[in-house]
């Protein structure tokens, strides 16, 4: 569990960083907080499965993409 925490912590950084977005905005575009955001993109919290379809969604990706099982 903890390797597929931080996978999902570094794609939720790095497709944020993709956009050229911040966490604020991105917490404002999920309704979620900048903090809630951080958290997730340190690996301190994992999104729910709400937040993470939410995530997809955004980004336009699978979720074989998101959690790196390409």
């Amino acid at each position: 569990m903890f390797r597929c925490m931080k996978t999902v912590a570094e794609n939720i950084k790095n497709l944020r960083k993709s956009k050229n977005i911040t966490q604020g905005e991105l917490g404002k575009i999920l309704g979620y907080s900048a903090r809630t955001v951080s958290d997730w993109g340190k690996g301190n919290t994992e999104p729910n499965i709400t937040a993470i379809k939410n995530i997809i969604k955004y980004f336009d990706i699978t979720y074989e993409e998101f959690f790196g099982d390409e």
